[in-house]
């Protein structure tokens, strides 16, 4: 899945545990969460250029790693954000634990699929039911947490996520 969708639908998670007061705060440490995962694209090698293909969409993107990961954010984010914001830890590993847990999943939605059961197991999700890139997808809902953050209501981010769940089963009934 591309970056954007894998922020936007991090947020967008991160968002429904936000106090209306604090949606858009959520949902920024949310997309930076969501896209957290795909930083395994850096771990590479000089002697074995196919190292980047192996580990990408990995232990990273496991959902056996979500709480680490979400805690690795969180202790980024914390001490650059946690005052100036007025946020405890508490809240935002909460919403890096939303913001990363959306990743595993939605790559597992389209055709690539993911490893989302390691180490227990090599085998590759992969449920094909949205493309890698889809602005119909990813638009809609853009426009909808973006509203939900600058107007303080969650009724624009229900509205994102029900346009998300709908077009997706949409999806799976019509293949």
């Amino acid at each position: 899945m591309d970056p954007i969708t894998q922020g936007i639908v991090g947020a967008a998670l991160a968002q429904t545990k936000g106090e209306t007061k604090t949606l858009a705060k959520a949902g920024i440490i949310g997309a930076l969460a969501g896209m957290a995962p795909d930083l395994d694209v850096l771990i590479r090698s000089s002697t074995d250029p196919l190292l980047v293909l192996e580990y990408h969409r990995q232990f990273t993107h496991s959902l056996l790693f979500i709480p680490f990961g979400a805690l690795i954010c969180a202790l980024v984010f914390y001490p650059l954000i946690a005052n100036r914001w007025q946020l405890s830890f508490k809240a935002i590993y909460l919403w890096s634990f939303l913001g990363f847990a959306t990743h595993g999943l939605l790559d597992g939605c389209t055709s690539y699929g993911t490893l989302l059961l390691w180490p227990i197991t090599d085998h590759r999700f992969s449920w094909d039911i949205i493309s890698v890139i889809d602005p119909l997808f990813t638009l809609p809902l853009l426009v909808l947490i973006l509203l939900a953050g600058t107007l303080k209501s969650k009724r624009y981010l229900w509205g994102g996520l029900v346009w998300g769940g709908c077009l997706s089963e949409y999806r799976v009934y019509s293949t």
